[in-house]
């Protein structure tokens, strides 16, 4: 005769399961994975941050498309579909560049403001090299260039690029801090 009881010896659940060869291969490819899955994590969050944008998006080129369509007959949503198949190859590289495509979309660099003073500098050197292109220009003596001075939109340049340069040299001051 026995004094204790015949109690079957319980394990735990996740011991079970850890015994098991298939769940540790299993487990182990998550972690070898980790980082990739991850990132997959971060552009799903990004993108579901952006589904309202995107779905507007979306929403204005199929009403774009039904007006293109109503407007110019059946052939113009072909035209937008053979487009729209022109740009899938740019998919995958948009995607492995999404962080960085983020960040320039929310940078200052393409505020209005901002697009329109570059818009203006590239108006102006595609203006100067067309004046200079080909063309032999003497610019003469330093009295030359003093006399240059003297004109106001060489001026107005001169203060815009001495207030850029030190606009710029305190924001680089402050991010290198």
């Amino acid at each position: 005769m026995t004094l204790s009881p015949d109690v079957p010896t319980q394990t735990d659940p996740l011991d079970q399961m850890l015994a098991d060869p298939e769940v540790r291969e299993s487990l182990a490819m998550i972690v070898a994975n980790a980082p990739t899955l991850a990132a997959l994590a971060s552009m799903g969050t990004l993108l579901l941050e952006r589904g309202p944008e995107i779905t507007d998006n979306i929403n204005a080129s199929i009403r774009q498309l039904r007006a293109d369509s109503e407007d110019g007959g059946p052939g113009r949503i072909g035209e937008a579909i053979g487009s729209l198949a022109e740009l899938a190859p740019l998919a995958p590289v948009l995607a492995s560049r999404a962080d960085s495509i983020t960040g320039l979309l929310d940078s200052a660099v393409l505020r209005p403001e901002v697009v329109e003073v570059i818009g203006r500098f590239g108006e102006a050197a595609v203006a100067a090299d067309q004046a200079t292109r080909g063309q032999q220009v003497q610019v003469g003596s330093v009295f030359a260039l003093l006399r240059e001075l003297k004109d106001p939109q060489v001026q107005e340049t001169l203060a815009f690029l001495i207030t850029f340069a030190k606009s710029f040299g305190q924001k680089q001051s402050r991010a290198g801090a």
